[in-house]
């Protein structure tokens, strides 16, 4: 998570830059992962990788919207659901959809939230005590960060798609 120093604070293309670097990593890390990997249940959780993707895509998608609506009324709007149920919704909308569809989605939806973040003044991003910041960093590279072991390279020996 970004560590705020009042006395130097982010701008919108540090806060883009950041943005760009953890998503290069993170989209390598998917790109390089084999299809019937993706297919794989994560751990001992429920989820497969493709859900967890598809996760990712989501949150891209809400938070795309609810800096909209905040440049929109310059008041940051919560959630209109509970975090399990979209957790839970993203989930089972990836079931049926192919991996490749899943790996596209997500890379549009973070080519649309870049595109929304870039829009976002200074000034908007310290409004609030840096709620856009916070969401921004919650659910780009801080969520890439969180999510970057479910995408680790195949152990030695496996077979490689």
């Amino acid at each position: 998570m970004t560590t705020l120093d009042p006395a130097n604070p982010p701008t919108v293309a540090e806060l883009l830059s950041r943005m760009d670097a953890g998503w290069t990593e993170f989209r390598g890390r998917m790109q390089a992962m084999p299809n019937e990997l993706l297919e794989e249940k994560l751990g001992t959780g429920e989820w497969t990788r493709k859900q967890m993707l598809a996760h990712i895509g989501t949150w891209h998608d809400l938070t795309m919207d609810r800096l909209g609506r905040f440049m929109d009324s310059g008041e940051p709007p919560g959630l209109d659901d509970h975090e399990d149920e979209i957790n839970a919704r993203a989930a089972r909308a990836a079931v049926g959809r192919t991996t490749g569809e899943i790996v596209q989605g997500v890379e549009d939806s973070y080519r649309k939230l870049h595109r929304q973040v870039a829009r976002l003044t200074d000034e908007q991003l310290e409004a609030h005590e840096w709620w856009a910041l916070s969401i921004v960093n919650g659910n780009t590279f801080g969520h890439y960060e969180e999510h970057t072991g479910d995408l680790e390279p195949a152990p030695a020996g496996r077979a490689r798609g």
